[in-house]
């Protein structure tokens, strides 16, 4: 089911994000917006993939912090990770709303997403909602009927699950996304 694992990058997580910045803020609908980029070591066992930074964000210029973040990090630790294993990141890297980002500007961030996973190569990519998943398995289900399957991306285990920030909407949907980790943490350790 799943491919083998894509060649070593040569790149850095430094050099994509720098390329990243320098076409981004050449465009005009992208200058003067905050940018908020990944955050984590290559080689982290697992990357978390969310859809854009939101304002509290802005403040640290680090992505999921917040109430958003807090929970994620209580997500990570009930299956035995801090946020600091991680690799966190977002399909967009500038504070959005979700109804600004067309086909355009997550056509522009998808392939540096590519890059950025490649190049940190974790053992499991969770992805945190439609537009993430969508990004990376170019699929066209919902999330709904995507989560709590494994996925393959690029040799890559990915787990697709509902982002945090729609957790605190719709706290009904946290068994679904506890069933999901249950397998991240089982898969996790059996790649250990």
């Amino acid at each position: 089911m799943f491919d083998p694992v894509p060649p070593d990058s040569n790149e850095t997580l430094e050099e994509i994000n720098k390329e990243l910045l320098e076409r981004a803020r050449a465009l005009p609908q992208l200058s003067g917006r905050v940018f908020i980029l990944g955050e984590g070591v290559k080689g982290a066992r697992l990357a978390l993939v969310g859809e854009s930074p939101g304002p509290p964000d802005a403040e640290s210029g680090r992505p999921f912090m917040g109430p958003t973040g807090d929970l994620l990090e209580r997500i990570l630790q009930a299956i035995g990770l801090k946020r600091s294993d991680c690799y966190l990141t977002n399909v967009v890297k500038y504070i959005s709303t979700g109804d600004e980002l067309t086909n355009d500007i997550l056509n522009f961030f998808t392939p540096y997403l590519q890059r950025e996973i490649t190049a940190v190569k974790p053992n499991i990519v969770v992805t945190l909602g439609n537009r993430p998943t969508k990004a990376l398995l170019n699929s066209k289900k919902p999330i709904s009927q995507m989560r709590g399957v494994w996925q393959d991306y690029r040799g890559i285990k990915l787990m697709p699950t509902f982002n945090p920030a729609y957790l605190l909407r719709d706290p009904t949907k946290k068994r679904e996304v506890w069933e999901d980790m249950k397998m991240v943490r089982d898969a996790l350790t059996a790649s250990s």
